[in-house]
């Protein structure tokens, strides 16, 4: 039986790929937006024009038929297909611009970027690395799609959603570790080297973080609060690298270090950070932006998971 694919037939299609996934046509037709008659009427026309039965009806619920389900497969394919390329045609060609902190960028975001770029390869993609603070104004301003911020800051005017967050682990080479016992004991900071960022986020006070770490694992240690400031994490982790003492950093910034063993956790400890990664966005509905944001969290989410089996 010849049979068009005119405008009605498409229709009664989408309720029958929805109602085939569901197995009910009552929420077929919530998750279309429909009324449950209409689902029910336009699956049983469909039935109709093509002669044979989709579903067997059961007080329990639907069970679709061998040719049911044989049509199923193909439909939900194609629309699936049709959403994607419909959503590629509908992006634009600017570059979508990410603002990011330079360290994360750099320790963090950059050595994952290809896997974004071969799931979409469609998406051109511009990363700024800085910090400043940033508002909607701000970002209309500098063109800013989406941003990453590592702050404590609660964003009224921007879509804000938190995707990772952050502890801080006390990190130096085997070598600085093995020229102070007594520190990798945990009983003297005396003779260490505290290295440091003195501008974890745009604003933060001076020794933000090494203060937090202190008062959460030794807070007899304040004394000590001192050592080089640098003004990025990155330099911070080049310091330690270069056994020039102990970073009080970010897990994130440092774990492909510490899965290396080029550094060591010294104490086997961690301390909840005073801030977090925060996900910006003006337009959220943006395709591009939507692909991004999905694309990060999810990349968030697995890596969280392989940190605190390592931690």
């Amino acid at each position: 039986m010849s049979m068009h694919l005119d405008s009605s037939t498409l229709g009664a299609l989408r309720c029958f790929e929805m109602a085939g996934r569901l197995l009910s046509f009552t929420k077929a037709s919530v998750a279309l937006s429909l009324t449950q008659s209409a689902v029910s009427q336009q699956i049983r026309q469909l039935e109709e024009r093509l002669g044979y039965r989709l579903f067997e009806r059961h007080s329990r619920g639907l069970v679709m038929t061998a040719k049911g389900e044989a049509l199923w497969t193909v439909t939900s394919k194609a629309l699936h297909d049709i959403g994607q390329t419909l959503q590629q045609l509908g992006m634009s060609d600017i570059p979508l611009r990410v603002s990011c902190s330079p360290s994360f960028a750099l320790q963090w975001l950059m050595p994952r970027l290809s896997t974004f770029q071969r799931e979409q390869p469609n998406i051109a993609l511009r990363l700024v690395a800085e910090f400043q603070s940033l508002d909607r104004s701000a970002m209309e301003t500098e063109g800013i799609d989406v941003a990453v911020r590592y702050d404590p800051v609660k964003y009224q005017q921007l879509n804000a959603e938190t995707v990772l967050d952050e502890y801080l682990v006390a990190v130096a080479t085997p070598a600085y570790v093995a020229q102070h016992p007594d520190f990798a004991k945990g009983e003297s900071a005396e003779g260490v080297t505290f290295l440091h960022d003195a501008a974890a986020w745009d604003g933060a006070p001076e020794f933000a973080e090494l203060r937090h770490w202190m008062e959460a694992l030794h807070p007899s240690w304040i004394a000590h609060l001192a050592g080089p400031q640098y003004n990025l994490s990155s330099l911070v982790i080049s310091a330690a690298l270069n056994h020039q003492g102990v970073a009080v950093t970010r897990s994130a910034l440092v774990y492909e270090e510490l899965a290396s063993g080029r550094l060591v956790n010294v104490f086997g400890k961690h301390a909840p950070a005073p801030a977090r990664y925060v996900l910006l966005s003006r337009q959220p509905d943006d395709p591009r932006i939507a692909a991004f944001s999905e694309w990060l969290k999810a990349e968030c989410g697995r890596f969280d998971s392989l940190r605190m089996q390592l931690l």
